[in-house]
């Protein structure tokens, strides 16, 4: 069994974040994205960083940053800027509103 990646996928429309583990980011991308009408997108992924996932969630969750639009693993967008700064700092940004109106 191969490690597992820890990774950040932002929902359009919504602007929600998922944050979860996965051997294979790219097929979770695809097995999220059949069950959701919004484009998902891939913000970070962290090789081999699946030990992050729960101290991640417990945080968010300690903020109450849980999203009511997608109940689970989902938080709301703000909940981005409560991670520490060496994983906000590589999250993919560039076009930081690219889900508004989507």
């Amino acid at each position: 069994m191969g490690s597992k990646d820890l990774y950040i996928i932002q929902c359009s429309g919504t602007g929600d974040v998922k944050i979860g583990v996965s051997q294979d980011v790219g097929r979770r991308l695809k097995e999220l994205q059949t069950g959701c009408p919004r484009y998902l997108k891939v913000l970070l992924v962290l090789k081999g960083r699946w030990d992050l996932e729960r101290p991640f969630h417990n945080l968010l969750r300690q903020y109450g940053l849980m999203s009511r639009n997608t109940p689970g693993e989902w938080f709301i967008e703000e909940a981005l800027v409560h991670l520490p700064d060496w994983v906000y700092e590589q999250l993919d940004l560039e076009n930081q509103d690219w889900w508004r109106g989507r």
